[in-house]
């Protein structure tokens, strides 16, 4: 008996003197059945939202819903990190009807680029969803409901709502302002357009300027300049050259503009964002391709600021 006790304690004295064996106590397993908290914050980049645990202090709701409120509020970042709410825009109220929750801020709400606020939305929404019986958000700014860049009221915000900014690959993702130019009513002059736009990284912001510039305008009184039936059949950047080859479908436009205005809505919508200083269109690899009034595409062209129209010569 003295020689078995004498063996197990030898062996209990070599497991302790070797590193990869070890006691696990009960204070450091983790409770798999607890539930998981997140506060959102916004990337130095202001590309994305990102999340970091929160240990809650209780979990009913009427404490969940002050406590994120004022931890939006005192707007600190984390590290690298921003608060999720700009400087100057509070969440004022909150209402909470059944399972749906209305949030108030206070109108400086409204003076966030609309690429921000796509942020600030998605982040506000996934902190309130985490509250139990909550499963829809609306968000107001002084008593009236946000609404979208085409003026249309938003609605409720669910956990569907931003589903690929959520995803696993959501860092395969951006979110890009991009300026773009329609033409006003006359087909004379170019107009411009701020369209944010979340896209797959891996494609070229040329080419999600040029499907957006098809897609026609979003804004009251501007007009499409190239047909929706266009396809880009390739687009590249070389030598401060943006080279881009459209479908046929470009030169047999039925859109009566001029052509002029049809070639620089596509060239300064370009410029504005791509590294390049001119552009060269070509129709199914055709670089010396005519148009329907007879100009040809065989040209470099430059941004041409004199036939943008000005805010003020708008109606």
């Amino acid at each position: 008996m003295k020689k078995l006790f004498s063996a197990v304690l030898a062996l209990v004295l070599a497991c302790s003197l070797l590193t990869g064996c070890t006691v696990e106590t009960q204070e450091e397993k983790v409770d798999s059945g607890s539930n998981q908290y997140y506060l959102y914050y916004v990337n130095k980049d202001e590309t994305k939202v990102v999340k970091e645990r929160y240990q809650l202090e209780q979990e009913s709701a009427e404490f969940m819903l002050q406590d994120f409120t004022g931890i939006l509020n005192a707007q600190e970042g984390s590290g690298d990190n921003l608060a999720l709410l700009p400087s100057g825009v509070q969440l004022v109220t909150y209402r909470l009807n059944e399972s749906l929750l209305e949030l108030e801020f206070n109108s400086d709400y409204s003076k966030m680029s609309r690429a921000r606020e796509i942020l600030v939305r998605a982040g506000v929404a996934r902190t309130f969803l985490q509250i139990p019986g909550v499963t829809g958000i609306k968000i107001f700014i002084e008593s009236e409901e946000l609404k979208d860049s085409k003026g249309q009221a938003v609605g409720v915000i669910d956990g569907n709502t931003f589903v690929e900014m959520w995803g696993s690959d959501k860092d395969a993702y951006r979110y890009d302002t991009f300026t773009l130019y329609f033409t006003d009513k006359t087909g004379e002059h170019l107009v411009a357009e701020q369209r944010n736009v979340y896209y797959k990284r891996i494609l070229p912001r040329e080419r999600v300027i040029l499907e957006q510039l098809a897609k026609g305008p979003m804004v009251k009184g501007h007009y499409p300049t190239i047909p929706q039936e266009t396809e880009i059949l390739g687009v590249e950047v070389s030598d401060d050259v943006c080279y881009v080859d459209f479908s046929s479908a470009f030169s047999d436009s039925g859109i009566d503009i001029p052509v002029n205005t049809m070639i620089y809505s596509v060239v300064n919508s370009l410029l504005d964002t791509a590294s390049a200083d001119k552009v060269q269109i070509s129709v199914e690899g055709d670089t010396e391709a005519t148009l329907s009034d007879g100009t040809s595409l065989y040209s470099l062209f430059s941004k041409n600021t004199d036939l943008v129209l000005k805010e003020d010569q708008s109606e």
